[in-house]
């Protein structure tokens, strides 16, 4: 696509990252955009929250970090290396990948030039029922569609680790969906129009400084 910009400058759970991805719609909540309802529209107000908000007094703020999250920032390196060492694949980092104004992705690499690589660390219980039903979470094949959309990469390979297992992860590659990309398109759309209106809003009600807060 014409309009994607790679943002290879910058690193994924840095200021500047967190900076760059200010009023933009992300694959992390790809179901709440492909649904077009009322979780878009809650997604919508938290981003011009974060937007608005100086966060000069943290306990106002929203902000949390959990388990997973935790747990995704301890073992991701590691995962990705196990990840080339097992395919062979050489993965490329990249901190954003931006998709006209209000849109953007994080994929965890790159993989050659038709490829995407997302990691997930999940806990025990949760690994062995993926290992036992091969069921992938709903919501991280969302975010792999969205993420396949926005970079026009034809697969995403979708890699669970586990270090308390042997093996240790979970691998399966994930493909484009059309009837998936057409929710995609339809929930981005709106999502973007809510953006822009209820932003010029906002900008006259709210006193907005010289860096948009």
């Amino acid at each position: 696509m014409s309009n994607v910009n790679y943002r290879y400058d910058i690193k994924q759970g840095t200021d500047e990252w967190h900076k760059a991805k200010d009023l933009k719609l992300s694959a992390s909540k790809a179901t709440a955009i492909m649904a077009n309802g009322k979780g878009l529209k809650t997604l919508v107000r938290e981003l011009l929250t974060k937007h608005y908000s100086s966060g000069a007094h943290p306990a106002y703020s929203n902000e949390y970090r959990n388990e997973h999250m935790q747990r995704g920032n301890d073992y991701e390196a590691s995962a990705r290396m196990i990840y080339e060492l097992e395919t062979g694949n050489k993965v490329t980092e990249v901190g954003l990948v931006e998709m006209g104004e209000y849109v953007a992705v994080s994929p965890d690499g790159l993989v050659g030039e038709e490829g995407l690589l997302e990691i997930k660390n999940i806990n025990d219980k949760d690994f062995l029922e993926l290992i036992i039903n091969k069921k992938i979470d709903s919501n991280h094949r969302n975010q792999m569609q969205m993420q396949m959309y926005v970079t026009g990469r034809k697969w995403c390979d979708y890699f669970v680790f586990n270090p308390n297992f042997n093996p240790n992860y979970f691998m399966v590659r994930i493909y484009p969906d059309m009837e998936e990309f057409s929710r995609l398109i339809t929930g981005i759309n709106h999502g973007e129009q809510l953006i822009r209106t209820e932003k010029a809003m906002l900008d006259k009600m709210l006193k907005v400084g010289g860096d948009g807060n």
